[in-house]
């Protein structure tokens, strides 16, 4: 897609991809979000906007009837909802490892971490806050001086990591091994050597 001029037919592809990905497999969801991020490269702009209109569309329940009290019309659960949260967070972690350096650095902040900071509090599903982790490292990587061959002031950077040591803190100590504990260890590092790269 990313070789394609034609924007129809990306906005078409980028549709049928949600159409036909199980949520439910975390290989269908890295296929799904590395295709975007592939995508991005060349139409950055529709790729953002289909992630916002899935966010707005299938993460949240639809209800029908007054006020919202009878039956979801679509047979959606929440834990369907917390599927597809953990894809679209994933997405934009590509998304902004493989868009153009020049571009992603006025965006990550603006539209990027706007759209899934709110969704680093309060996360129950186990899923999407691993997801939300490796998107995080990706977001990392992506602003690392080296790839994006620029200085840049990362404002965000101090907030992620406080939210990654409280993942850490979060996980059961019974074990000192959890793939969380690992993700979340992992991405503070690739947060901290932005900062040190930048002093």
């Amino acid at each position: 897609m990313r070789k394609s001029t034609k924007k129809d037919f990306v906005n078409k592809s980028l549709n049928l991809i949600f159409q036909n990905i199980n949520h439910s497999s975390q290989t269908e969801r890295e296929g799904c979000s590395i295709s975007l991020g592939f995508t991005a490269a060349s139409h950055l702009q529709i790729v953002l906007s289909k992630l916002e209109s899935v966010a707005k569309t299938d993460m949240v329940k639809k209800s029908s009837g007054l006020m919202g009290f009878v039956k979801d019309k679509t047979g959606q659960t929440d834990a369907d909802i917390e599927k597809v949260k953990a894809t679209v967070m994933l997405c934009y972690g590509f998304v902004t490892l493989y868009a153009p350096p020049e571009l992603i650095v006025s965006r990550v902040e603006a539209t990027i971490l706007r759209s899934i900071n709110p969704h680093f509090s309060n996360i129950k599903d186990p899923t999407v806050k691993q997801n939300l982790i490796r998107a995080t490292e990706l977001i990392g990587k992506a602003l690392h001086p080296d790839h994006i061959r620029q200085s840049y002031n990362f404002s965000n950077r101090s907030d992620l990591v406080n939210h990654m040591q409280a993942y850490m803190k979060a996980e059961d100590t019974s074990s000192i091994t959890t793939e969380t504990r690992a993700l979340a260890l992992k991405t503070s590092t690739v947060l901290v050597k932005i900062e040190n790269l930048e002093n």
